[in-house]
């Protein structure tokens, strides 16, 4: 092979490896945060109940941009979402509520949430619920599996009207628990993920979120009552999301390894091929010398060269 052709083939190559060992593989040691840029979004399909009653429904989350929440004289930094939750009950009768959402950007716990409550014909008056956990409760990154933790926070809520506001709070106490990478297939697709056993500790129900580099949010999360019974499920069905990742994050990520293969076969045989043409070109003969050429002028008026 050509020297020429040898570097080139050795340059790419190297280029290739160096890309497989940048790109997080399909069963990781740990899960760094995702972060979420203006534009992301992710969109679930849910369905929950129990005794017979099951309400289905979508859940849409749509990241706006990042705004300081203070709670308690404390700011907290956080991505800002805007969510649409629509619950179709047939007969042409739905309803649709759209709460805002704000996620601590150091954790991507959840820091705020506030929901306008429309009228329900006459039995109530609209309503702005809000619900904050002073402090936020945390999410230890990068996730890896068998780390645990207790977390504890005072969850206030805030219920006003035109006519009052009403106050109450709670004490929470939730162990965090991380397990071992799951592949999950949902709507959308199917994932490899790390889940994240939530553990109410006061009554044993229990939430798993299914967390993925790839989709930078959730893919499924469940909730669970004390006895283990599954009572609503939250399954990823399309996103947008772009991770903030280097060139070879953002471009390879998520091909299949024999596909780069294919390519980088491909690619190393046509660099292969333009070498060995240029080889076997017969040389050309060396023309003599022709005499300088003036190039063309354009003819000169009073007032200079003509307008192109």
């Amino acid at each position: 092979m050509h020297t020429s052709a040898r570097v080139l083939v050795a340059a790419f190559a190297l280029m290739l490896v160096t890309a497989f060992a940048i790109v997080p593989g399909t069963a990781r040691a740990n899960m760094d945060k995702p972060t979420w840029a203006a534009g992301n979004f992710w969109v679930y399909s849910f369905v929950s109940g129990s005794s017979g009653l099951t309400i289905n429904g979508t859940l849409r989350l749509d990241v706006t941009g990042t705004e300081t929440v203070t709670l308690n004289g404390t700011d907290y930094p956080s991505y800002h979402v805007a969510a649409d939750l629509k619950v179709p009950f047939g007969g042409g009768l739905s309803y649709e509520a759209t709460p805002d959402i704000w996620f601590s950007t150091d954790t991507l716990a959840i820091v705020k949430i506030r929901a306008v409550v429309a009228p329900i014909g006459s039995l109530t008056t609209q309503t702005t619920v809000t619900i904050a956990g002073s402090p936020p409760q945390t999410i230890h990154w990068p996730l890896t599996a068998g780390a645990s933790w207790t977390d504890s926070t005072v969850v206030w809520t805030s219920s006003a009207n035109a006519s009052a506001t009403i106050w109450s709070h709670a004490p929470l106490s939730t162990r965090f628990d991380v397990q071992a990478d799951a592949t999950i297939t949902v709507p959308a697709g199917t994932f490899t993920t790390t889940p994240i056993k939530e553990t109410n500790t006061a009554n044993l129900s229990y939430t798993m979120n299914y967390w993925s580099a790839d989709v930078g949010n959730w893919v499924r999360v469940g909730d669970y009552d004390s006895t283990g019974r599954n009572t609503d499920n939250f399954n990823l069905t399309s996103k947008s999301y772009q991770g903030g990742g280097s060139f070879f994050t953002s471009i390879l990520y998520g091909l299949p390894v024999w596909i780069w293969l294919v390519l980088l076969i491909v690619i190393l045989v046509a660099i292969v091929g333009v070498f060995a043409v240029r080889r076997r070109r017969p040389p050309t003969r060396a023309m003599p010398p022709s005499p300088p050429q003036m190039p063309p002028q354009e003819p000169m008026g009073p007032e200079g060269p003509p307008p192109p």
